[in-house]
């Protein structure tokens, strides 16, 4: 009876353990990084805020640490925000020690929303200047990421060390500014969501980027 007993508790440790492992293997995983300690806790963060498709919320608290406010237009703008939102936040992109006013837009490319961000002077009018007929003054500016229908090549990927082909972000982007210890950094990935870069915002449109993680998605 004893032996009985070890031998169902033995095989539900087994179990347990095979189920946590196919959970990481079904999560995301670390394919390559410039920073191993940031990586990690990004991967931790990534893996704790995952919905039931394995796609990330950005609900975690990394995330949280930037509040996003509506941004009002004069004008007449679209009736609906899912393909047609402006945030605002005030928040130092690109670590300099100075404060960026950063707008992040959200617009559809063939029904399937896709996000941009502009980068100004924290002080910067450029709100006011601008109008949802007249957009110009928002997009001139040379600090921001601009990718929809174009592409994001992840060119650091040392496929030499990990064995997987080089591959690039394409089509509609999701962007995620989140903070950790104090700094800021940008989350990237597509539509697809297989792959996603951590990168910080170095300016003039320029990314350095950090780790690159891979989701198995279902």
């Amino acid at each position: 009876m004893q032996f009985m007993k070890r031998l169902v508790l033995g095989f539900f440790v087994f179990m347990l353990s095979a189920g946590v492992a196919w959970a990481a293997e079904r999560g995301y995983q670390l394919v390559a990084s410039r920073d191993s300690k940031l990586c990690a806790r990004v991967l931790e963060a990534f893996r704790e805020d995952v919905d039931d498709r394995w796609r990330l919320r950005y609900q975690h608290e990394i995330f949280r640490q930037i509040t996003w406010k509506p941004v009002e237009l004069r004008g007449r703008g679209p009736k609906t925000r899912h393909c047609s939102s402006l945030d605002k936040t005030i928040v130092d992109l690109d670590n300099d020690g100075q404060l960026d006013l950063v707008v992040k837009t959200t617009f559809c490319m063939k029904g399937s929303p896709s996000d941009s961000f502009y980068m100004f002077p924290a002080d910067s009018a450029v709100l006011e200047q601008a109008n949802w007929q007249d957009l110009s003054p928002l997009l001139a500016t040379l600090d921001k990421f601009e990718r929809t229908g174009g592409a994001y090549p992840l060119t650091q990927l040392p496929t030499e060390e990990t064995g997987v082909s080089r591959t690039t972000l394409t089509g509609v982007f999701t962007v995620q500014p989140f903070m950790l210890d104090g700094s800021a950094y940008v989350s990237l990935t597509d539509g697809r969501a297989e792959w996603t870069v951590i990168a910080q915002y170095r300016g003039s449109g320029r990314f350095e980027d950090l780790c690159y993680l891979h989701a198995a998605v279902k």
